[in-house]
């Protein structure tokens, strides 16, 4: 398309990004890079695992065959009665109650056939929804089958928009937490807690200190690369502020635009309770270990803070911060 110094565009092959060639040229886009993450696949031992609370797993059958990966979150109903309905390939079958209680009826033959026929058809497990045990019957068949079982108290629906959500997280590699993020002294701050506890106002006061800024209000979508872990808001929430009294309004209106940020990093958890009593309680995505916490795997230091005592929870969040600061860490 013409030499490269007589300021001609010409393509770059990543993502179709066209710049100028000329050097003197001052706006210049620079070539986007596309950056994968490889995330291990979820496994039926993760569901009834470390998962077990977000999918509402109550009960567990199947040894020496939880390693089987979830790849899909596809819900198929199964009618034991429904002579010739087989299981789409890969997709999780699940049973009602009803269901249960008709394929207890059956005689041993037919059972063996359903349950053949699932593993057959690659059924990575077998789902009862609205269930919190597992027949006696259901248990010897996932021995002698080798195909897992597990026992949701959830309904169909439910069940399945919570697998989707996991799955979703688990394959994009980001976590979703309930709380503020917001940045003090340069260190990003994670503020959780129950609803009520004052996030929203500490975060919306440390963007107007110095050195501080807004970034996500209610919920914050935690990604990890390496070490790193970095938050921001989720996009139909993004530039959101959910003020009491006055609905839902734009952190623009409230805070400078130059101290609104689109992500930050988390370098440090605060958590705000009302009694000494619940600082070690558990908390959806953080598990807590002494003076500092776990996200993604990656070890945080953490702070809870009682509400109502002494300075204004945001000025001790900023003292807390400061001190992070002042020990070296990178913000």
């Amino acid at each position: 398309m013409g030499r490269s110094g007589n300021g001609f565009w010409r393509p770059v092959p990543s993502r179709n990004c066209w710049w100028p060639s000329r050097k003197r040229t001052k706006f210049r886009s620079k070539p986007r890079h596309t950056y994968w993450t490889v995330m291990a696949a979820l496994t039926i031992q993760d569901l009834a695992g470390q998962f077990h609370d977000r999918i509402g797993i109550e009960d567990a059958g199947g040894i020496g065959c939880r390693d089987r990966e979830i790849r899909t979150n596809r819900l198929q109903p199964l009618d034991p009665l429904s002579r010739g309905a087989r299981c789409r390939p890969g997709a999780i079958p699940f049973l009602q109650p009803e269901g249960v209680i008709r394929l207890s009826s059956l005689s041993e033959s037919l059972r063996n056939n359903i349950i053949q026929s699932l593993v057959l058809s690659g059924a990575p497990c077998l789902l009862l929804v609205s269930a919190f045990s597992i027949p006696p019957f259901l248990n010897r068949l996932s021995r002698r089958f080798h195909l897992p079982v597990l026992a949701s108290s959830l309904g169909g629906a439910h069940l399945e928009s919570r697998l989707t959500g996991l799955l979703r997280e688990h394959r994009d590699g980001f976590k979703r937490v309930h709380g503020c993020l917001a940045v003090a002294s340069g260190i990003g701050v994670l503020i959780i807690g129950d609803s009520g506890m004052g996030k929203t106002t500490a975060a919306l006061c440390l963007a107007e200190e110095k050195g501080g800024a807004w970034v996500a209000d209610d919920a914050v979508d935690l990604s990890r690369r390496g070490d790193a872990i970095r938050g921001r808001s989720p996009a139909i929430i993004r530039g959101l502020v959910a003020v009491r009294g006055r609905g839902i309004v734009r952190a623009s209106g409230l805070v400078s635009r130059m101290r609104i940020r689109k992500k930050a990093p988390v370098d440090g958890v605060v958590r705000l309770v009302r009694r000494a009593e619940e600082r070690d309680a558990a908390w959806p995505g953080i598990v807590k270990q002494g003076e500092a916490c776990r996200i993604l795997g990656v070890e945080r230091p953490f702070c809870a803070l009682i509400v109502g005592e002494g300075e204004p929870v945001y000025r001790r969040i900023a003292g807390w911060a400061a001190s992070l600061n002042s020990g070296g860490r990178e913000s």
